[in-house]
C-alpha cells in the first residue's frame, strides 16, 4: 500500500516533543544494561555542554 503526503491529514498528527519531554522512571541495577545507559546519556550531556565544562576546567 502507498500513502502519499496528500493523504494524511494536519489535524491527525501527534506531538513528538510532549513525548520526548516526558521522564520515565527506569530502575538500575549493576548490570551491562544498566551501564551502556549511563554511559551514553553521561557522552551525550558532556558533548552538549562541552564548552562550558573546558571553560570550567581552564580558569
Amino acid at each position: 500500500m502507498l500513502k502519499h503526503i496528500k493523504g494524511f491529514k494536519i489535524e491527525d498528527r501527534k506531538s513528538h516533543a510532549t513525548i520526548a519531554l516526558q521522564v520515565l522512571p527506569i530502575q538500575f541495577s549493576d548490570d551491562e544494561a544498566t551501564k551502556r545507559i549511563v554511559i551514553h546519556n553521561v557522552r551525550r550531556l558532556i558533548h552538549q555542554h562541552k564548552a562550558e565544562i573546558q571553560e570550567l576546567a581552564y580558569k
